[in-house]
């Protein structure tokens, strides 16, 4: 019998892929439940007498960030929002590119919240942090608390908690001009808390504002307080005393507008008064 070697070869060929081809796909393992892991960053965590523009900080997986112009808050506040990248894909690290002039001696925290996640499945670093300081250490006071509303019960999410020092320079309009010395935010609950504050007196605002740039706006914004200055380090926790409320702004009638033939509309801001 005359035995054909290329349709054998051919035989042997296709029962090897048929076989590998049956083996199945291979079983997913568990779950990746664990958040990521800081690996590295250049400069380190906690550097002082920091000078640099550039900081990149790695991870042990890829990352995204998610929600980070609600959840990253800078402290102190800086006049030139810094440069934090990529954005929008996955990365094994965040670069920040700061774009403003550090002031001297003063511990800077990137509290970064809840916005850094794995890639996967989205496990999150709970309230992740990079800090350092300008000068010879790190300041490490904290002060906690938390706010509510004075005529709501619902929570007041996402308020900011503003600290400005009680010195010469502090007057009771600061707030519609200046921005504070140190901020922080409640994000989704109630609570806050400051870390790495320097000693000293501090005036303690709270403020829901719809845009996130720590002045005070009247026409929009709610706003809490205390009548007294605080003292650290003695004064470290604060506990149901920021109460929100809403300013009664002053009356103030509109010039009329012709909405339809025969029919002025006149508004008005402020407190509505009785007509008659």
């Amino acid at each position: 019998m005359k035995i054909n070697f290329k349709n054998v070869l051919f035989l042997i060929i296709f029962s090897l892929l048929f076989n590998c081809a049956r083996k199945g796909r291979p079983e997913g393992g568990p779950k990746d439940e664990n958040a990521p892991i800081l690996v590295t960053a250049v400069p380190p965590y906690e550097t002082t007498h920091f000078n640099q523009d550039n900081i990149r900080i790695y991870f042990d997986e890829y990352i995204t960030l998610k929600d980070l112009n609600k959840q990253l808050v800078v402290s102190p506040p800086m006049k030139t929002t810094p440069l934090i990248t990529p954005q929008g894909s996955p990365s094994k690290y965040i670069n920040i590119k700061i774009l403003d002039t550090l002031l001297q001696n003063t511990t800077y925290i990137f509290n970064f919240g809840n916005a850094v996640q794995d890639n996967n499945e989205g496990n999150k670093i709970e309230s992740f942090k990079y800090v350092f300081s300008t000068g010879d250490y790190i300041d490490s006071l904290f002060l906690r608390g938390s706010v509510k509303d004075v005529l709501f019960k619902k929570t007041p999410k996402n308020t900011s908690i503003l600290l400005y020092k009680a010195d010469s320079v502090y007057h009771d309009s600061i707030v519609y001009k200046q921005k504070p010395n140190y901020v922080t935010s409640t994000l989704d609950t109630t609570n806050f808390t400051f870390s790495n504050l320097k000693k000293g007196n501090y005036f303690v605002i709270a403020l829901q504002e719809e845009s996130k740039d720590y002045l005070y706006n009247p026409k929009s914004d709610k706003i809490g307080f205390l009548k007294n200055s605080i003292s650290l380090p003695n004064d470290s926790v604060l506990v149901d005393k920021l109460m929100l409320f809403k300013e009664v702004q002053p009356y103030k009638f509109k010039k009329g507008k012709e909405t339809s033939k025969g029919k002025i509309v006149f508004g008005f801001t402020g407190e509505r008064k009785n007509f008659k």
